[in-house]
């Protein structure tokens, strides 16, 4: 096939692109600074440029908990407005294979764990509202992806990371999610010889930790694969708790001072396991990397990676 796929700069672009070329695909990943995908011209003129057949929509404006709670509104604005423009002008041109992108915070903050596809907008409530604009942002569009399925018999489908992480993520102090901002606090904190680093909330949440390569597997599977309107969670749906992935980053880096946690600080959701049996059936996968050993892998390039790393 010849593919589209916008974020392929991110964090899973840069892991989905060497795979997808190792599969056989011709790969297309245009940079944002060409077409600003909040400018419905210039994704117009990406879609007549490129003569795609087939899209991986990974772009978006993510962040971690402190970003989404200072940027609200650029949050649901910069998502949804890009993925409104973008999804109409794949339309346009005629695209009949896509694959789109959201995330697993956009199900209902008390739906029962582990979360099955099935339970998004119809249980659990609203989502979590440390991120819930984000959260609704990209889980209206993945509507709007379902609509124009309906009515013009597209072959558009979506796929629901979990807890991505592992090398190129995000590592900066307020953009950062949970593992990333941990490595990054606790490397400094040993390069400085501090004796304590304090981590926002309780330690108690639990979370679906998913390495970065293996949602990559994913996705190029379910090009061939996946065909139906219910997106499907890509995670591995095993439970950890914050703390104990806390002491999992601490000992990858060497940080061996005392975790301080601060309670007056938002845990966010308090489960969030996802069910992965409709992976698992249909795209015939099992993630392959544990999160101890994605862990060093991911503090391994980050040490060697800091030039490169966003900080």
């Amino acid at each position: 096939m010849r593919v589209l796929v916008t974020g392929a700069n991110g964090f899973i672009g840069t892991a989905l692109l060497p795979r997808l070329k190792k599969a056989g695909h011709e790969t297309i990943a245009p940079s944002r600074l060409d077409y600003d995908l909040l400018e419905q011209a210039r994704v117009r003129a990406l879609f007549r440029d490129v003569q795609a057949d087939t899209v991986i929509h990974l772009a978006a404006r993510v962040g971690g908990i402190m970003a989404n709670k200072a940027y609200p509104g650029e949050f649901i604005y910069q998502n949804m407005g890009m993925n409104t423009i973008f999804l109409e002008e794949a339309r346009r041109a005629g695209v009949k294979r896509l694959i789109y992108s959201f995330c697993g915070c956009s199900f209902g903050k008390n739906a029962p764990n582990p979360i099955k596809e099935e339970y998004l907008f119809r249980e659990g409530g609203l989502p979590d509202e440390n991120a819930m604009f984000y959260s609704l942002g990209k889980a209206a569009n993945h509507l709007q992806l379902v609509a124009y399925r309906r009515q013009h018999g597209l072959d558009w489908v979506s796929l629901i990371p979990g807890n991505a992480y592992g090398p190129h993520d995000n590592f900066s102090e307020k953009n950062s999610h949970v593992i990333p901002g941990l490595m990054r606090r606790f490397h400094f904190a040993k390069e400085r010889g501090d004796k304590q680093v304090e981590v926002w909330g309780s330690g108690k949440p639990v979370r679906d930790f998913v390495y970065v390569d293996d949602v990559a597997d994913a996705f190029v599977l379910a090009l061939d694969k996946h065909h139906e309107e219910l997106p499907i969670n890509v995670s591995s749906g095993v439970g950890v708790s914050i703390r104990e992935t806390a002491e999992a980053v601490a000992e990858a880096v060497g940080f061996e001072g005392k975790i301080a946690w601060d309670s007056s600080k938002p845990d966010g959701h308090m489960a969030k396991v996802f069910d992965t049996k409709r992976m698992r059936r249909i795209l015939g996968f099992n993630p392959r990397v544990g999160l101890k050993e994605g862990i060093r892998k991911t503090y391994d390039w980050f040490a060697a990676n800091q030039g490169k790393a966003r900080l």
